[in-house]
């Protein structure tokens, strides 16, 4: 069936009809594919976020003073858990607590590279990539950030 939908009349006539239509029993896939989509409501909350420290983003008069530093350090924190990162030209040296697994760099193009925490939740890495970059682990993971 075809309508004019330039013509009011005919557009409400038509959702008239749709409104009164009595309504047939939702699949329940459709169902699923709602309350799946309905979980991720709050994923960037999930996310551990840069919530307590970046150095690049300090703009404190000690932060300044030492502003020739070569590493910068970053502070993850969420839900009990917290990833604390140093990245410099060395590598990328850090600690999750709880210490669990391992810690995964992850690029746009995928895992660039993967180490074993210790019972301390320490780990070291190689050279870290420029751009856009996650950290991943068992517990969850960061959101994206610019190294």
């Amino acid at each position: 069936m075809r309508h004019d939908w330039d013509s009011d009349e005919v557009l409400l006539d038509a959702l008239r009809d749709a409104l009164s239509t009595p309504s047939e029993e939702v699949p329940p896939e459709f169902v699923e594919a709602a309350k799946a989509a309905f979980t991720w409501r709050n994923i960037d909350e999930e996310l551990l976020a840069i919530t307590s420290y970046d150095s690049v983003l300090d703009d404190t008069l000690f932060a300044r003073a030492r502003s020739t530093a070569t590493a910068r350090q970053l502070i993850f924190d969420a839900d009990g858990v917290s990833l604390q990162v140093e990245v410099s030209a060395a590598g990328i040296t850090g600690q999750l607590m709880p210490a669990s697994g391992s810690v995964t760099l992850v690029t746009p193009s995928g895992d660039h590279e993967t180490a074993a925490v210790d019972e301390l939740g320490m780990f070291v890495m190689g050279t870290a990539p420029r751009g856009p970059v996650k950290f991943r682990f068992a517990n969850g993971c960061t959101d994206w950030f610019i190294l």
